[in-house]
């Protein structure tokens, strides 16, 4: 009898760590960066957590680049809730990072700007 209870709690232990698992993951908000370029070619590779910091990465390569102002638009396929939110720009090897700010809170969504100028 002593069995079957202790197999009974280990089950309930379980499954109460799985749901609490589950609604750790489940906390935060999808990241949404607007991002501001001083020169056209950069192309969107990944976005990393590094820690409590969101780092949104992009790569420029070659040798010309148009002089355009560009901005768009990038998003997490995840909930996060970092503390800082960075925009890292590789340019041939040269790679310089701009802290974004928060400029708006919806429900589900963090809205961050960052700028390149």
């Amino acid at each position: 009898m002593r069995k079957v209870f202790a197999a009974l709690v280990v089950v309930l232990l379980g499954v109460a760590g799985g749901i609490y698992v589950l609604g750790l993951k489940e906390t935060g908000s999808y990241v949404a960066l607007k991002a501001t370029f001083r020169m056209g070619g950069a192309v969107y590779k990944e976005y990393q957590l590094e820690g409590d910091t969101l780092v949104f990465k992009f790569e420029r390569n070659g040798d010309f680049f148009t002089q355009a102002i560009e901005t768009k638009e990038f998003s997490t396929d995840e909930k996060f809730a970092p503390k800082k939110v960075i925009m890292e720009v590789n340019t041939n090897g040269q790679i310089k990072r701009y802290e974004a700010k928060l400029v708006k809170e919806e429900e589900d969504r963090l809205i961050y700007e960052v700028s390149e100028l």
